[in-house]
């Protein structure tokens, strides 16, 4: 599936979901003025999708670091929109707290905010249950726990994801890239991975709010 259709998609839900943000003059910015849980989900998966282009831009530079920390982003995003709609409409206590968190980081006091943020186990256990159907899936989600620590270790620069960089006809860190297209086809599927991930999330996201339209669409590329 290609990026461009993951686009359409993703507009296509934000246009049906929540429509377009409010020019805010006083603030100098673009808002949502209803902080409602469907706003959340349709940014959470802009974000997402951006994510998915910058991944796609790195990797053809070669920079496998900077692509594989966006993808950490992108998981993350997706996690959370299943995390957020488990039960929906229904909300949990860590949802209303998800939410309420997430709302309290406006350009108004994003640095003064006190707002605890959710658990990521607790995050990562619901999207668990919302892929395996079942209340108890170890596997599934300790799958989902070991590509987060992965990705982690590219976010806080560990050894040896720093050590990933180093090789090839040059023998140095690739500080501009790393040149060698095999290497750039093979991370090329952790990006097709990803897009096809957002996609899928946002076709549940689109199943949740009702958009019968939209999730059919999607449904045909599957």
């Amino acid at each position: 599936m290609n990026i461009e259709t993951l686009d359409v998609f993703v507009e296509k839900l934000q246009a049906s979901a929540v429509g377009k943000p409010e020019w805010v003059p006083e603030k100098n910015v673009f808002e949502y003025s209803d902080e409602s849980i469907e706003v959340l989900v349709v940014l959470k998966l802009v974000r997402a999708a951006h994510g998915v282009h910058s991944m796609s831009l790195l990797c053809q530079s070669g920079l496998f670091v900077d692509m594989c920390a966006i993808w950490r982003c992108v998981n993350d995003c997706v996690a959370e929109v299943f995390f957020l709609l488990e039960k929906y409409p229904q909300q949990s206590s860590n949802v209303q707290k998800f939410i309420k968190e997430f709302f309290s980081n406006s350009i108004d006091n994003f640095l003064s905010t006190e707002e605890e943020p959710v658990q990521n186990k607790k995050i990562i256990s619901a999207y668990a249950r919302v892929l395996s159907g079942s209340e108890q899936d170890e596997v599934v989600r300790q799958t989902i726990s070991r590509i987060h620590r992965t990705n982690s270790g590219y976010i806080h620069a560990s050894y040896s994801h720093i050590m990933e960089m180093f090789g090839g006809p040059s023998k140095s860190f690739n500080l501009t890239g790393i040149p060698s297209q095999e290497q750039k086809q093979i991370r090329m599927e952790i990006v097709e991975a990803a897009t096809i991930s957002v996609v899928q999330t946002i076709a549940f996201a689109a199943q949740r709010f009702h958009l019968h339209d939209l999730y059919e669409d999607i449904k045909k590329y599957r």
